[in-house]
C-alpha cells in the first residue's frame, strides 16, 4: 500500500499535468504515458484544485492509482513510497526528469 496519501497523488499527477504536458508533446519518451493517462492526469488535476469530488464508488481513486502506479514504474521509483511532492517524486528517479520550459 502507498504512503503517499491519495491526496498528495493528486497534487503531484496535477503538477505534471499542468506543468509538463507541452514539454512531453515534444518528447517521444512521455507522449505515450500522456496519452494513454489522459483521463487520469485531468481527472487528479479537478480533484486536487477540488472543483470535484470524487464519488463513494471508487472508481476515481482507482484510475487515480492506476495513472500513479505507472508513473511510478516509468521513471522507476516505488509507486508505494512516500512523496509529497513532485520534486521528491523526480528526485527519486533515476530516470532524466521532464524539463519545464
Amino acid at each position: 500500500m502507498s504512503k503517499t496519501p491519495f491526496s498528495d497523488k493528486c497534487a503531484i499527477l496535477s503538477e505534471l499535468w499542468l506543468n509538463y504536458r507541452e514539454e512531453a508533446n515534444k518528447n517521444e519518451a512521455w507522449q505515450g504515458f500522456f496519452q494513454y493517462n489522459d483521463v487520469g492526469l485531468p481527472m487528479a488535476y479537478t480533484i486536487a484544485e477540488e472543483l470535484v469530488t470524487p464519488t463513494d464508488d471508487g472508481e476515481a481513486e482507482r484510475l487515480i492509482d492506476e495513472t500513479w502506479t505507472m508513473l511510478c514504474a516509468y521513471i522507476d521509483v516505488d509507486a508505494d513510497g512516500e512523496y509529497n511532492d513532485i520534486s521528491e517524486l523526480f528526485a527519486a528517479s533515476p530516470s532524466p526528469r521532464l524539463e519545464q520550459e
